[in-house]
């Protein structure tokens, strides 16, 4: 291939385009035929089937939640979310035609020099034309580009009507609103600007080597219109090299543009002592970043002025000291700074930030106004405290939830259709007082049917619902170690009354059922027929046209529900009844605590749930996350650093009517919500007393607040440094033998110090962090009463000496010889297990009880049993039957029952000395020993036999005569 040699800068018409050749490019060979018609046809209809399911299930979700959400009301809401979403994925698709489609026209212009010309091909096609001929091309980034906008409604919605916070970051002073509402949005865009800018550059580029305006001369050019390059470089025309400027220059801009956004995420850097920008941070990184902008923005300046001028030089340069500065400025200079001017004084250097951080985590977590106060602990709190405070002992609570769950189950399910999921605790008015109980809700288990009942119409016609609840007061023990029942049976026997006990909604009712049909619904179990009913309420959804009928069948792929004769125009189908999921697809901008709890006021049943206003983007503030509560919850996987409880989601089980009330409208991300949504949310003040009675300090955020506290109740920045009084939740051992782990936080009635009455909390117990100390350093409550409720109380014990935390006064109790011998006693033979409950730290007065129960389970047995109650104090222990007997105990009030009697003294004389007891005679004193011997061996056996049977009762009577024979031995004997 040969082209003309030399020529000068105007002698570009003169040479023969089609002699240059570019390899791999296709020599022309004239203009291509119409596409065959059957071929267009047959791809769209190939492309159609491939969309039509592909869209279809969407489809049919989108109308049959459009008709749930009306259902509830809550329509607006559906379609806020929808029609910010449609807005937002058009808004971003027509952004990107908008960028993509000038740079198709200019890549396709004919007036653009070729350096291969196809010579059977037209010369001078209109750029326009082909610009349409290729535009349906670009639907399929533009669709993905879209969808990526369409998926960002919620942040902008947030930032379309963001509230202010009405506090600014200390480095920039902006409000901290714009940490939540705008800068997502701004990073976001900035995003999706540089992956279209990349995408479109390398879609130009293409475009240009397939017309042969770039590509590699096999011989040297030159001239005013084409790049000078070598023999077998590169070589492109100038407009396509001003078109390419441009594009990198847009490119270098959005690069700068990121480096001034990256100065605002220094506020949440985690550094070594902290979280926030600390003294490198701002001394290096930031004026770093500042420079590493102003060079990108220079390199962007001198790449558009490529476009019109030769500047490769000037642009060669700036990049050049773009790389540069990113390596000495960006990286090398901050570590120079951290390793030699932090690093030797870096609690100096520190401080103020560390301040920063500190007050900073303490707002977004809400705790700026925790009430702490020093406690000067006593050894052992006064007899008459503790007996006056707990003279309600069935308000002590005994019962771990785990083992009376299993009680729960045993006892009251009464049929296998029925299963309870967890067990709350709450305070109900019983008998005219107020007592703290643990209940739970009976709900459908449809799926435990037996094999042959598990049809269409049993699990979607016929069992429709759960009923009623039951309920044990804390500290309750009926016979044989069961729960004492305030609350049980079908129907519902006790208080609270019931006047709809049936669960239509749950934590357990995952299936779709269909209500108002021909069928009657199975109520409950009774002799001779079984008890029916017809759902009267106002929820689900109707399905009386053939259309309605269609669209369920087709979302839940039940053809049933299109064929069956046994629905009527009265028909309704119930789906999302599961509590979680109801809220979830409600509000998916709320986080959930993951434990909603039954309350059952004005004789209906309805479920309470926590919701959360939450946020990563507080300037300064310790991140909370990753399973650190080690509870499954959208809280801990998302790294938060701001939470709120400003939502409390009541739900009614038998309608399924739900209601999202207001309990902290100053929050400014609820307030923001309140704006999105103005018909979702109600005031407080519009919820009946009789529940807001029953709310709760919400163990989720009491969990996350405690553990941030361990930590930041550190308020000096050289203690917090240091770290000399950092906490962690102590640890408890549940169950013998087993490793420790976290106390749970537990609620509990009790008087805590200064206060004039008891109150119903939430409490946990610290211990000192990073050390194998387990004393107790301090005790956090979160406080539910109306008068207190949301306030955190901390009790900060001596630092003097030690006070006993729960893993110490559990060695203790392990170590007690008397306890281990009758916990032996009660497992003798291998037929049982001893279970220890949770130990629970109650404050009395100035000094604390600490409260354990103890449970038996055969090994045949369905479930744990409370057998005995330990209770110590810093210099006693004891343990009996029951609480009272196990305080007459502890202090010296009674004998301590599960131990042998002691041997009978002398007993007083008439004259007021003693008078002796007079001792046996030997063959007499043989015999009885033998009598006791062979009565010990009796009762030992007949113990075994209970213990095999299961009936604890009895066993408990029988080893109290074998403790009784052996006692009367021993004082027999003299040992």
């Amino acid at each position: 291939m040969a082209v003309r040699n030399g020529p000068g800068r105007g002698d570009w018409g003169n040479i023969d385009w089609s002699r240059v050749d570019l390899p791999g490019l296709r020599r022309g060979r004239g203009p291509r035929r119409p596409a065959n018609r059957l071929t267009t046809v047959i791809t769209i209809v190939v492309v159609a089937l491939f969309l039509v399911p592909l869209l279809f299930t969407p489809i049919v979700g989108f109308l049959t939640d459009l008709l749930w959400f009306r259902s509830l009301g809550l329509e607006d809401v559906f379609l806020r979310r929808y029609t910010a979403g449609f807005w937002a994925f058009m808004v971003f698709l027509i952004a990107f035609f908008l960028i993509a489609l000038p740079n198709l026209y200019f890549a396709l212009r004919p007036q653009v020099p070729r350096i291969v010309v196809d010579t059977d091909a037209p010369r001078r096609a209109g750029a326009l034309r082909l610009t349409l001929r290729i535009m349906p091309l670009l639907l399929i980034p533009a669709f993905f580009f879209g969808l990526a906008g369409g998926d960002e409604w919620d942040a902008l919605l947030r930032w379309l009507n963001g509230v202010p916070f009405g506090t600014t970051d200390p480095v920039f002073g902006r409000d901290i609103g714009f940490y939540f509402f705008t800068l997502p949005v701004l990073e976001f865009v900035r995003g999706w600007l540089l992956a279209a800018v990349i995408l479109i550059a390398i879609g130009v580029v293409a475009l240009y080597v397939v017309r042969g305006v770039i590509g590699v001369a096999t011989a040297p050019l030159g001239g005013a219109d084409l790049v000078v390059s070598a023999r077998n470089a590169l070589a492109l025309a100038r407009p396509a090299r001003a078109h390419l400027s441009i594009l990198g220059g847009i490119f270098l801009a959005l690069i700068a543009s990121g480096y001034v956004l990256d100065q605002f995420d220094l506020l949440f850097r985690d550094e070594t002592v902290l979280t926030g920008a600390g003294f490198t941070s701002i001394t290096a990184r930031l004026p770093a970043l500042q420079i590493l902008s102003v060079v990108v923005a220079l390199a962007a300046v001198a790449m558009f002025a490529n476009a019109f001028f030769r500047t490769l030089w000037v642009l060669a340069g700036t990049i050049g000291l773009w790389l540069i500065a990113s390596i000495l400025i960006g990286g090398l200079y901050p570590a120079l700074i951290e390793r030699f001017v932090v690093t030797p004084d870096q609690l100096n250097k520190e401080r103020p930030y560390i301040a920063r951080n500190i007050d900073a985590t303490r707002q977004a977590y809400s705790l700026t106004n925790v009430d702490e106060s020093d406690i000067d602990v006593a050894n052992d709190p006064v007899e008459a405290d503790v007996r006056t405070q707990f003279a309600d002992t069935s308000s002590v609570r005994l019962w771990d939830y785990r083992p009376l769950l299993a009680a729960y189950q045993q006892l009251q399910a009464l049929r296998q259709y029925y299963a309870f999921n967890d067990v709350d605790v709450d305070r109900y008015v019983i008998n005219g007082n107020e007592t703290p109980v643990m209940l739970s809700a009976r709900e459908l288990a449809a799926s435990q049917l037996p094999e042959a009942a598990q049809t269409w119409v049993n699990r979607h016609l016929y069992y429709t619902h759960g009923f009623g609840a039951v309920m044990t007061p804390v500290g309750s023990v009926g016979i044989e170690g069961r729960p004492g029942f305030v609350l049980q049976d079908i129907p519902p026997v006790g208080q609270p009354k019931i006047d709809e006990p049936r669960i239509y909604y749950g934590e357990l009712s995952t299936d779709y059922v269909i209500v108002g049909t021909s069928q009657d619904e199975f109520d409950y179990a009774q002799e001779p027929h079984d008890v029916t009913t017809r759902f009267s309420g106002g929820g689900g959804i109707g399905v009386s046209s053939l259309w309605d009928r269609l669209l369920f069948a087709l979302r839940f792929g039940d053809l049933n529900l299109l064929i069956s004769t046994q629905l009527s125009d009265s028909s309704r189908v119930l789906f999302h009844r599961q509590i979680s999921e109801r809220e979830q697809l409600i509000a998916p901008f709320l986080s959930y605590d993951p434990d909603p709890y039954l309350v059952i006021a004005d004789g209906k049943q309805y479920w309470i749930n926590d919701a959360y206003t939450t946020g990563t983007s507080y300037p300064y503030s310790e991140r909370y996350g990753s399973g650190a509560s080690g509870r499954t919850s959208k809280l801990d996987a998302a790294d938060i650093n701001y939470i709120r409880n400003s939502v409390k989601v009541v739900t009614n089980a038998y309608d399924g009517s739900i209601t999202y009330y207001v309990v902290d409208d100053k929050d400014p991300v609820l307030r923001t919500l309140r704006n999105i949504y103005p018909k979702l949310f109600v005031p407080i003040a519009q919820m009946p007393p009789s529940l807001q009675a029953h709310l709760r300090y919400p163990e989720q955020l009491f969990t996350i607040q405690t553990q941030i506290f361990a930590t930041y109740h550190m308020t000096d920045p050289s203690n917090f440094y240091n770290r000399n009084d950092a906490w962690r939740i102590a640890n408890e051992n549940f169950n013998a033998g087993a490793s420790a782990q976290a106390i749970e936080p537990y609620y509990v009635t009790a008087q805590l110090p200064g206060a004039s009455k008891r109150e119903f909390f939430l409490f946990v117990p610290m211990t000192p962090a990073g050390t194998q100390r387990d004393n107790m350093v301090a005790w956090v409550a979160g406080l539910s009463d109306p008068s207190d409720y949301g306030k955190l109380r901390v009790l900060k014990l001596p630092q003097s000496r030690a006070i006993f935390g729960p893993l110490q006064i559990e060695a203790r109790i392990t170590a007690d010889a008397t306890i281990r011998q009758q916990t032996s006693l009660l497992t003798v033979g291998g037929g049982a297990q001893v279970i220890y409950g949770n130990l629970i730290v109650l404050p009395v007065g100035n000094s604390f009880l600490y409260v354990e129960p103890l449970f038996v389970q055969a090994n045949n047995g369905k479930f744990p049993e409370l057998q005995r109650v330990i209770v110590a104090t810093q210099d006693k222990i004891a343990m009996s039957d029951s609480f009272p007997s196990a305080l007459n105990a502890l202090f010296g009030s009674a004998p301590i029952t599960t131990t042998p009697s002691p041997t009978p003294g002398p007993t007083p004389s008439p004259s007021g000395g003693p008078s002796a007891t007079p001792a046996p005679s030997g063959s007499a004193a043989a015999a009885t020993v033998a009598q006791l011997v062979r009565s010990a061996s009796d009762h030992y056996a007949a113990a075994q036999a209970a213990l095999k049977n299961g009936d604890f009762t009895t066993y408990g009577q029988e080893l109290k005569a074998l403790e009784d024979d052996l006692a009367k031995l021993r004082a027999l004997t003299g040992q």
